[in-house]
């Protein structure tokens, strides 16, 4: 009778302890998954820093829809990007961006635009946008994450814009307007909040027929530079087969973050309505302007 329990005895043992190891390796299991699940950290866009150049009243209340077409959410950590989100404007949480983290020290960057297409943002300090420069507003800043958290933000203006103001009426004969400048930057550094390349920016702007015979407002955006704050704008008109109708060349315009430059007058040599001067082909008259002192400058051409 010994001998016939002793196997009984044995297999009854290596059963409890196969039944033990496995508990433990599920827990295990179970842990693993937990820790991949990490700290849920949620950014919502609130306000802005100041409404669009082209409106009359500031306010910082202004929801991003109103202003912004995307936002890219960039997450580095040890100066390498370790995540990226990017939203549009037709999507139903837009503002409000949502990530998993592991405990630990981040910094985050958010910029907010109306660009055909999402910003390079592998260097937080080195962020390149592919297609035309739109007003751009961002955030940066470091956080620590440690438990599941939520942050209202306010996103800063990146940009100063330049605005061409062409009172007389524009000829049929013109079919692109083009702005070659100098003195910004394309590229953002989002860490210092300025451009970081010296960059030669253009931007062509097709003129329709419903455009023609009338006069036109054109504005072009960069990033300041902390080694300069004036622009060297070139302004063409084409005609069809790209040649050049008129042409103009402005000389230190100068250029602020969240500040617009405008330059207005008569640009083709028509008449500007309601002044009753003489203008010919060689002689300009462009008012200089800001959009908070609202100093007016004269300069001729």
């Amino acid at each position: 009778m010994k001998k016939a329990n002793t196997p009984l005895l044995l297999i009854l043992f290596l059963c409890l302890g196969y039944c033990s190891c496995q508990k433990v390796i599920t827990a295990d299991i179970e842990d693993e998954k937990e820790s991949e699940k990490g700290i849920e950290v949620r950014f919502n866009v609130v306000q802005m820093e100041q409404i669009p150049f082209n409106s009359g009243q500031a306010s910082r209340s202004t929801e991003v829809k109103s202003i912004c077409s995307m936002i890219n959410l960039a997450i580095y950590q040890a100066g390498t990007k370790i995540k990226q989100v990017n939203q549009t404007k037709s999507d139903s949480d837009f503002g409000s961006l949502k990530v998993v983290l592991p405990k630990g020290d981040f910094k985050i960057v958010i910029l907010a635009h109306s660009g055909q297409n999402n910003p390079t943002m592998t260097d937080a300090r080195k962020i390149t946008f592919d297609g035309k420069l739109t007003d751009t507003f961002y955030y940066s800043q470091d956080v620590t994450v440690s438990e599941n958290a939520s942050y209202d933000l306010t996103l800063k203006r990146a940009v100063a814009a330049f605005r061409f103001m062409a009172l007389d009426t524009i000829p049929t004969t013109v079919s692109l307007m083009r702005f070659y400048y100098t003195g910004g930057s394309s590229t953002f550094d989002a860490v210092n909040g300025v451009g970081c390349v010296d960059s030669r920016q253009t931007e062509s702007i097709n003129i329709t027929t419903d455009m023609q015979n009338k006069p036109g407002t054109f504005e072009v955006y960069t990033f300041p530079r902390s080694d300069s704050n004036v622009l060297q704008m070139q302004v063409t008109a084409y005609g069809p087969n790209i040649n050049i109708i008129k042409q103009i060349e402005f000389a230190d315009v100068p250029i602020t973050r969240n500040q617009i430059t405008v330059y207005s007058g008569s640009f083709f040599g028509g008449k500007v309505p309601g002044d009753t001067t003489e203008t010919t082909e060689t002689t300009h008259l462009f008012s200089l302007y800001t959009n908070d002192e609202w100093a007016i400058l004269n300069k001729s051409y």
